[in-house]
């Protein structure tokens, strides 16, 4: 018992970098050429000693974050993107920390600008939950631990989940209610491959498991605040469709070795048309306290998933694209007012860009990458009909 409740309280694992860990953390990173490669990529007006100098200047997290990982999510907006806009956030405040619960499309990309928008507006940044699985290499642990990423251990044995889960949810609450730090977290486990975006019941009781036992106080504790991310073109989405492509064919699906590194590039790479961040309205507690109050804690927790979900497509932005795949899934023209010709054109040579390197045919893979653009419209305007 002592081991465990050891374990629970004690974050070393997990935590992102202290400020004191910043300079060898930042030797190693400079001793890796994979880290150059990226840098070159990033940064791409300026030198290698100029990069080299101004990385060994660096002495916090803060300092890390806003003199070198802004400058790089700017570039990648401007290489990739049509714009990151955001709406909601005049309706939180600067001096306070919150759970932001979100859709997760892009491993990299959706805390990163979520944090550079933050930044730019003179909030704090997030502590980023990431899976283990995608510490791969350990200059990227170095690279997430330097700007803010805390570790979510995945395929945990079933007789150690309980215990991992309670340092996870006693980590999260810390942050918060000590140390007042916001964090951003996912949905659920992985991202939405299809589009279609369900909150997990099962996190949320993990959020629940370090509180006193009020539930309504203990999740008003944490602040939460849903968040809608929504992409003009969806971040990798020929490997998307190829995933659930070969899921229906084999009923399972083997990640290739080095595959999610590649979908980490590739989400950052790839051009990503225009991108919106919608801030839901804060939680708060009478929220709790009707959910809790009416329903058993399974049932509960399954209503505040719901409400959460609501939130995040009620403030979801749909774009042309989204319409015209939901129209050309179901053979119908419902949504024709809401793209034009030019829509149709781009559309389809999005369509053969991402899917001419799969290895399956476009007839094959067409209806599943349709759903990854046609399901938001799905369950922002059509969810009777799921």
């Amino acid at each position: 018992m002592l081991e465990t409740q050891n374990m629970a309280t004690n974050f070393e694992e997990i935590r992102p970098y202290h400020d004191n860990e910043v300079p060898v953390a930042i030797e190693r990173l400079l001793n890796e050429p994979s880290f150059h490669t990226a840098m070159r990529f990033v940064f791409p007006e300026k030198s290698p000693e100029e990069l080299i100098a101004k990385l060994k200047l660096i002495r916090s997290v803060d300092e890390f974050q806003s003199d070198f990982v802004a400058h790089a999510v700017r570039n990648i907006q401007l290489s990739t993107t049509r714009g990151v806009r955001h709406e909601g956030l005049d309706k939180l405040s600067k001096s306070a920390p919150y759970l932001f619960i979100s859709n997760h499309r892009d491993i990299v990309l959706d805390s990163a600008f979520l944090n550079y928008l933050l930044l730019t507006e003179g909030f704090s940044t997030t502590r980023v939950a990431i899976g283990n699985n995608l510490l791969q290499k350990g200059w990227i642990t170095d690279l997430v631990k330097l700007n803010k990423n805390f570790i979510v251990h995945r395929d945990i044995p079933a007789r150690q989940a309980y215990d991992f889960s309670m340092r996870l949810s006693n980590y999260i609450r810390h942050s918060i209610a000590v140390e007042h730090s916001s964090i951003w977290i996912a949905q659920k486990e992985g991202r939405a491959k299809n589009g279609l975006d369900k909150t997990h019941a099962g996190l949320l009781k993990m959020f629940g498991m370090s509180g006193t036992g009020i539930p309504a106080e203990d999740f008003a504790q944490l602040n939460i605040v849903p968040i809608s991310i929504s992409y003009e073109l969806e971040p990798c989405a020929g490997m998307k469709a190829f995933e659930m492509f070969s899921r229906s064919e084999k009923g399972t699906y083997e990640k290739a070795p080095g595959e999610d590194l590649l979908s980490m590039k590739n989400g950052i790479v790839q051009k990503k048309g225009r991108v919106v961040y919608s801030f839901g309205r804060p939680f708060i507690t009478s929220d709790f306290e009707s959910i809790f109050s009416e329903n058993n804690r399974n049932d509960a927790l399954k209503k505040m998933a719901s409400l959460i979900d609501n939130e995040i497509y009620k403030n979801y932005h749909l774009f042309p694209f989204h319409f015209l795949a939901f129209d050309l899934l179901n053979k119908i023209d419902k949504y024709i007012s809401n793209y034009t010709k030019s829509d149709v054109e781009l559309f389809d040579l999005h369509i053969k860009e991402q899917l001419s390197s799969c290895d399956a045919s476009l007839e094959e893979l067409l209806p599943f990458f349709l759903q990854i653009y046609a399901n938001p419209v799905q369950m922002k305007f059509e969810q009777s009909l799921i």
